[in-house]
């Protein structure tokens, strides 16, 4: 029994002394950024934006519509609807 706590204190102790090693050599590896590269600004294009023109007709209260989430859409002023 006190063997294998040697063996995995001694396992223990090496981890932790093997640790600074280890990350400083993936430090040392890393690659980094090179210096050289240039980025190119994205070319912008300009969008027209126009106003849609009111429905001539008004809407009518005749279909119903299950609004599934809810502020999905606001009903028509023309409705008149009953909170429960």
């Amino acid at each position: 029994m006190r063997k294998s706590i040697t063996v995995f204190a001694a396992l223990f102790a090496a981890s932790l002394a093997a640790t600074p090693f280890v990350v400083g050599a993936s430090n040392a590896l890393a690659t980094t950024d090179k210096a050289d590269i240039v980025a190119m600004p994205a070319p912008v294009t300009a969008i027209e934006v126009s106003s849609v023109p009111a429905p001539a007709t008004t809407e009518t209260c005749t279909r119903k519509v299950r609004v599934v989430y809810s502020g999905y859409g606001a009903p028509s002023s023309a409705c008149t609807v009953a909170l429960r």
